[in-house]
């Protein structure tokens, strides 16, 4: 089996033993660094990307709204049937544990927004250590979803962070095949989460 780094290990322990809501009512979010962008310079406006064009900017505070909408997007199915209105209230406390217990596992995380012709259609965060660099988080909106984002943000992550992690839930299947076609394969199993690897990691 492939050596993987200790922390590694160490956060899919965490990820699967639950968040501590010690910090539910903190208000800072992790702190935000930039990626480098896929495609493009940071200073290109969105009138200036070609339509359905996949870039990545730096996150920043004003960005909070949308990364908000990001989470509250990828827990709906948590509340089958519940609006926005009805979101906001439930998923508070969870966005801000999750927040905090980001920041406290990964507290020099890079996040950035990815963009899709301009337009912010997801997030992606990234933690090195050792050399690698684990793919802590890359959601997309569900409407933005099935157009090939995800695929464009790995591709070129992949062209300039070889040596990828990411924790994957293992009943997430999409999400394992997604990984699975850009070389990553299963190097790590507990509790039903997946830690997966690319080649070069091996």
């Amino acid at each position: 089996m492939p050596e993987v780094s200790r922390r590694a290990v160490t956060a899919l322990r965490t990820l699967v033993l639950g968040v501590s809501e010690r910090g539910a009512g903190d208000p800072r979010t992790v702190r935000l660094r930039p990626v480098e962008p896929l495609e493009t310079a940071p200073e290109v406006t969105p009138s200036a990307v070609p339509p359905g064009a996949v870039t990545l900017r730096p996150a920043t505070a004003a960005d909070e709204p949308f990364l908000r909408r990001v989470f509250r997007d990828a827990k709906r199915w948590e509340l089958p049937g519940a609006d926005g209105a009805e979101l906001d209230p439930a998923l508070g406390p969870k966005y801000r544990a999750h927040s905090a217990d980001r920041r406290d596992r990964y507290p020099d995380a890079e996040t950035s927004i990815v963009l899709e012709g301009g337009e912010p259609v997801g997030t992606v965060t990234l933690h090195d250590e050792d050399g690698r660099t684990h793919l802590v988080e890359l959601a997309v909106l569900a409407e933005r979803r099935g157009r090939g984002v995800a695929s464009s943000v790995l591709t070129g992550l992949l062209a300039t962070h070889r040596r990828l992690t990411v924790t994957v839930w293992e009943q997430n299947l999409g999400a394992q095949r997604l990984y699975e076609r850009h070389g990553f394969e299963v190097v790590a199993e507990q509790f039903g989460y997946l830690l997966m690897a690319t080649e070069a990691d091996r």
